[in-house]
């Protein structure tokens, strides 16, 4: 188990203080929806991922090889992801496993991560791919991402977080070492979606689809604020017009609202301290 600890401590390596949440950026879109503007190449790429706040990268094991061959994955923590489904399919939620982890070892990958969106119908799929994949990454102490996502329409509140806390829990039965997941409908019930994972996972919240920094921010602050781990953000990264200027800002949102809040020094009060984040593992000096 060392060395998981040791791997997954490498997404927090670049961070500025020891109270940021983790900022980690998934570019396996293109797979699923073809060459986005700010990952169409390397080349575009190259342009915002040396961004010292980026702890980790997810992607394809042929991005990752080309952006390893320009030197541009030295370091950031490396997740190589083992599933995916073009959504020009007929069954996009259905995610195929793509690679094993040999490969991923072989691309020098600190971890692995595969997507599952439980849609009704492709349950049983799902579980075999999470325990598969567990199994197979446990052997080389490689620690695995789960990114569970429901598909599944829900118009009541209390369905919707019965479900997500339910499907979150099949990945950490399963033996996951980390898990995102969407943003709810209301960013209110982030608290009680975590509740109790946080305690033996670190959960990062997805960054979701293009929207306004301001409603990043707010995320971020939410999941920090609950003991979340930070934010798995990619086309709110990529695909804004200044990247380094939103990566710096979204670091400086996740800082403060992780960090404890004082009590007033007249009042005799406590400290009250957030939630311990369970992602940020203690690495002894050589």
């Amino acid at each position: 188990m060392s060395g998981k600890k040791l791997r997954l401590a490498r997404f927090r390596a670049t961070r500025a203080s020891g109270t940021r949440g983790a900022v980690i950026v998934p570019i396996d879109h293109g797979l699923t929806m073809g060459p986005l503007e700010g990952i169409g190449s390397t080349a575009q790429i190259a342009r915002w991922i040396t961004s010292p706040v980026i702890d980790g990268v997810i992607a394809h094991k042929g991005i990752v090889e080309r952006l390893a061959d320009r030197g541009l994955l030295s370091r950031a923590g490396v997740m190589v992801h083992l599933n995916g489904m073009s959504t020009l399919g007929s069954s996009p939620n259905t995610k195929e496993r793509l690679t094993d982890i040999e490969t991923a070892v072989r691309l020098g990958a600190d971890g692995v991560s595969l997507q599952v969106n439980f849609d009704g119908s492709n349950d049983a799929h799902n579980l075999s791919a999470l325990g598969r994949a567990v199994d197979e990454a446990g052997r080389f102490g490689l620690p695995v991402l789960a990114m569970v996502y429901d598909k599944v329409p829900c118009t009541d509140r209390l369905r919707e977080v019965a479900r997500g806390r339910h499907l979150m829990r099949i990945a950490v039965e399963l033996g996951v070492d980390a898990l995102k997941i969407g943003a709810p409908t209301e960013l209110s019930m982030i608290a009680e979606l975590l509740d109790g994972f946080v305690d033996d996972v670190p959960v990062f919240l997805a960054g979701g689809s293009l929207t306004e920094p301001g409603v990043l921010f707010a995320l971020a602050r939410a999941v920090m604020q609950v003991g979340g781990a930070g934010l798995c953000v990619g086309r709110n990264v990529f695909q804004h017009p200044r990247p380094h200027a939103l990566l710096a800002e979204l670091a400086s949102v996740l800082e403060a609202a992780a960090r404890p809040s004082q009590a007033p020094a007249d009042t005799g009060a406590d400290v009250c301290e957030l939630a311990l984040d369970p992602f940020d593992f203690a690495v002894p000096s050589a």
